[in-house]
């Protein structure tokens, strides 16, 4: 096989993966990066011709390259989403490969190894890299979900804070994102975000502290005496919950206003949720007072073009 011909398959082969990449993480980029980024990855393979570069075989230039890959197509702005692009695009790149391999030892064909890599010949090898690339793409589409709602953010959870603003009061609390938190309130459609009454009673009613009580159960019944024919009653939602724990209703309101960081970035978050407030403290500890939904993440990332 020519060498041109070469460097062509490897940047058909990195396009695909790095867009496979975007595709399961949903990092948005654009095509004029993959393409960089796949061109970059091809050149790699014409250290063939200069056997000098023999270190760039090793584990260090395997390493390297696709950092470099993953730096130039999506450009991450924080670790935790770099390192998990770099694990995506290994994971997707060790898929392929191992679908390869193990097709071709069906095949006829001998398969070679030298200095790192395996050899198979053309167009044998063509009809490989097609069958498995439509194979590990129907894998990604069915387990998609499954990575984005569980695993996907799980490096990223951390060092979050929202500013919510209510009834003319704001106030600047910790948050947490919980990838498991799928809560919407029911007749909006909107997510919920979990906080405690302790660290926002100021913004709320000074009747909803006996409603709360002193970290037990909601007094329900109390709420609708109290409230009964206040216009402020309006202003608050039922949300029903359930949970390996039990289920229940959390008291639910709409802040004015939301603002989100991420280690001091301001994410830009523009979309509307609800608070939902319960009794007990979010975390035993308080090492955070809110618990993000994960649509607020994607929300936030969609409005920065970051896309996961």
């Amino acid at each position: 096989m020519y060498l041109d011909l070469i460097v062509a398959l490897n940047f058909i082969v990195n396009y695909f993966l790095l867009w496979l990449t975007a595709f399961v993480t949903e990092q948005k980029t654009s095509t004029a990066r993959l393409v960089a980024g796949s061109l970059f990855g091809a050149a790699f393979i014409l250290i063939v011709a200069w056997p000098t570069w023999y270190p760039l075989y090793t584990w260090l230039g395997k390493t390297l390259l696709p950092l470099s890959m993953i730096l130039l197509t999506f450009r991450p702005r924080f670790f935790g989403q770099g390192l998990l692009l770099l694990f995506t695009f290994y994971l997707c790149s060790c898929t392929l490969g191992g679908l390869v391999l193990a097709f071709s030892l069906w095949g006829e064909y001998p398969l070679d190894f030298a200095r790192g890599i395996y050899y198979l010949p053309a167009p044998f090898l063509y009809y490989l890299l097609f069958f498995s690339g439509v194979l590990i793409f129907f894998l990604a589409r069915g387990l998609k979900p499954f990575l984005v709602e569980k695993f996907n953010l799980s490096l990223l959870s951390r060092e979050f804070e929202v500013e919510i603003g209510f009834c003319g009061k704001n106030k600047k609390l910790s948050a947490y994102l919980d990838t498991g938190n799928m809560l919407r309130e029911p007749f909006s459609g909107l997510p919920v975000a979990i906080t405690n009454h302790t660290v926002i009673r100021e913004m709320l009613p000074p009747e909803s502290g006996r409603v709360f009580g002193n970290g037990g159960e909601m007094n329900w019944l109390l709420w609708e005496k109290l409230f009964a024919g206040n216009d402020e009653a309006t202003k608050f939602y039922l949300i029903p919950y359930h949970t390996l724990q039990g289920k229940g209703f959390l008291l639910g309101f709409k802040p004015e206003k939301i603002r989100i960081w991420k280690k001091g970035r301001d994410l830009g978050f523009s979309q509307e949720l609800i608070m939902g407030v319960q009794p007990k403290q979010v975390h035993p500890a308080g090492e955070y007072d809110v618990l993000l939904p994960l649509e607020i993440w994607r929300s936030a990332c969609k409005q920065e073009g970051l896309g996961l």
